[in-house]
């Protein structure tokens, strides 16, 4: 999956796979995460966003099935 860096402090880069619906998340301390079912809409919000960080804590992390990738 490509990822795109992301102008936050916390959020390092996001990427998002169209067949799988999966929005996957890279935190600059080394967490990486999938988050499945995403609308791609969802996608290029993150990548649009001034502030990614409060983009993902509002509307990803609290709507959005997610796991954590080793």
């Amino acid at each position: 999956m490509e990822m795109e860096p992301l102008t936050s402090e916390a959020l390092e880069s996001a990427g998002y796979d169209t067949a799988s619906r999966t929005l996957r998340v890279q935190f600059r301390n080394g967490g990486l995460y999938d988050y499945l079912d995403v609308p791609r809409e969802v996608f290029a919000l993150l990548l649009a966003a001034e502030h990614p960080w409060s983009l993902w804590q509002e509307h990803i992390t609290s709507t959005y099935e997610y796991r954590r990738l080793e």
